[in-house]
């Protein structure tokens, strides 16, 4: 058995300048500074993050769209070219494969976004479906730098580097781009709840010459994002700013039990004309006769930091278990998500968190867990 991790094009500018840990199978950065500190970067100015880890799965051929439309949720024939969205990819019973972003870049291509923990089950699942359809799939993970630039001047300083207007480019595009002379793909995407992009930096093999172009790009964003604030962020930051933001988590909210209908992400389901995704007689029982399980979101009455696989209790018996959970450094408030019983409890309801054998109350409330007239993609202030 291979125990050895993998490591990324950028994964030496990361051991010289940051903390480096065990993450899916790689060698990623935790964070450079602080975790709170890049957390507020990325709300309140730039921050970017490494995202290289993440596999990119071409998928091409004169069946590709409807092979995607079989095993995906959403209803890919809605997708332009140079169009994204967010779906899933489910098995017999419903549960999640994966959350992936899927982009069509030409009218019999797409690029196919996973989870780094995942890579090698997607693979294999989308090689073994497509036996005797005319469509090739193709791993190019380890060709390709990925690079997520998020924040409220992360469109600014994107737009400086390219000397392009990023108001050409709407949010879930995915639109080749040259970028500070370098070739990329500019995806209007991201995982923060911030506006900004995810930048796939072409032509960057693992390999000396592609390490050192990945590192320059890197290096360009940093210098030319100096006026703007900019911060390289790590991991910490990236699942903080997505936990603020109500975002799920593949191995928390989201698993092979769970179907998107119980992680209440309906944006990525389309109930489609046939042929039928995999999964799709129970995701549509789920919707029409509802679930066992439902995710919530709560935020600490009392001091506690909730964390993951916590019990949920409400009227003095256990109802659920927490997900995710830590500190909001907006709110310096306790914030977490996990499930429960539908309609076991309501937004505005108290409930306690059973953090290490002391009970502290929550209240449940919607998520994200920021005003989002003040942070976020959609701030008006």
């Amino acid at each position: 058995m291979n125990d050895r991790l993998e490591r990324t094009q950028l994964y030496d500018w990361h051991k010289e300048h940051g903390d480096v840990i065990p993450f899916a199978g790689w060698e990623m950065p935790v964070r450079y500074s602080s975790i709170r500190e890049e957390h507020m970067a990325v709300r309140e100015a730039v921050g970017i993050f490494d995202t290289s880890h993440m596999s990119r799965i071409f998928v091409k051929g004169a069946q590709a769209t409807e092979f995607l439309q079989s095993i995906t949720t959403n209803n890919v024939n809605k997708l332009k070219i140079n169009g994204g969205q967010y779906t899933t990819c489910l098995n017999e019973a419903g549960g999640i494969h994966d959350d992936l972003m899927l982009y069509r870049i030409d009218e019999d291509e797409y690029i196919w976004v996973t989870n780094a923990d995942n890579g090698p089950k997607i693979l294999a699942h989308l090689l073994n479906h497509s036996k005797g359809i005319d469509v090739k799939i193709d791993n190019r993970t380890n060709e390709i730098a990925m690079i997520a630039v998020q924040g409220p001047k992360a469109l600014s300083l994107l737009s400086k580097m390219s000397g392009r207007d990023m108001d050409e480019f709407g949010r879930f595009t995915c639109n080749p781009l040259t970028i500070a002379g370098y070739d990329t793909f500019l995806c209007r995407t991201g995982y923060t709840g911030e506006a900004g992009a995810e930048v796939l930096v072409m032509n960057c093999p693992l390999s000396d010459e592609g390490k050192k172009l990945a590192i320059g790009f890197w290096n360009e964003l940093l210098n030319q994002g100096a006026e703007f604030d900019i911060k390289p962020c790590g991991l910490g930051a990236r699942d903080s700013t997505r936990l603020e933001a109500g975002f799920v988590l593949y191995g928390h909210e989201i698993d092979e039990e769970t179907s998107p209908i119980e992680a209440r992400i309906p944006y990525a389901v389309k109930f489609k004309v046939e042929p039928h995704y995999i999964g799709y007689d129970v995701v549509r029982s789920h919707k029409k006769e509802g679930v066992k399980k439902t995710r919530i979101g709560f935020v600490m009455i009392d001091r506690g930091i909730p964390r993951e696989k916590y019990p949920i209790l409400h009227n003095g018996s256990e109802i659920g278990m927490t997900t995710s959970g830590g500190i909001s450094p907006i709110s310096n408030k306790g914030i977490g998500m996990g499930y429960v019983p539908p309609n076991a409890v309501n937004v505005g309801d108290i409930i306690e968190i059973d953090i290490k054998g002391r009970h502290r109350r929550a209240e449940i409330t919607k998520w994200p867990f920021y005003n989002p007239e003040k942070y976020g993609e959609t701030r008006t202030a």
